[in-house]
């Protein structure tokens, strides 16, 4: 009598580890490498879910907060937004100083000539620092590459 012997059967499979890894590892270095976007102006128009939001009678509205412009020309002179009139940097403090008690988290933007002294721009920003004022803006003007 001849005795068969059993033979082993082995079941295929396979073996997922390593892809699980690469999956947790692509998954990780998306979620670093991504920015979120909190302050969206147009948040309705590009919302997936068309939502209406809850109403409140009780709520303060935070004023939106002033933006003061410093224009520099090419010769140094400094201006105060639409004034004519080129200020020197004591009257610029001045002034500043006087928006500055009207709105205590004004931001400035800073307009100054490319062909004004690197000098001059420095000390305008020097004297907002003087001020405390910690929103400046330096405002360029983009150029189309070709």
């Amino acid at each position: 009598m001849k005795l068969e012997r059993a033979r082993r059967q082995y079941q295929p499979s396979l073996d997922i580890t390593s892809l699980i890894d690469v999956v947790f590892l692509l998954l990780v270095f998306l979620l670093v490498t991504m920015t979120f976007d909190q302050n969206k102006q147009n948040a309705k128009e590009e919302a997936i879910v068309d939502i209406e939001l809850a109403k409140a009678s009780s709520i303060t509205q935070k004023k939106p907060t002033q933006t003061l412009a410093i224009l520099v020309d090419e010769g140094g002179k400094a201006y105060l937004e639409a004034d004519p009139t080129p200020y020197n940097p004591l009257e610029l403090k001045l002034k500043i100083g006087e928006k500055l008690i009207e709105d205590p988290n004004i931001a400035v933007s800073v307009r100054a000539d490319h062909r004004a002294r690197h000098g001059e721009i420095v000390a305008v920003l020097d004297l907002l620092k003087s001020l405390h004022i910690e929103r400046v803006n330096l405002v360029i003007e983009l150029t189309k590459e070709e």
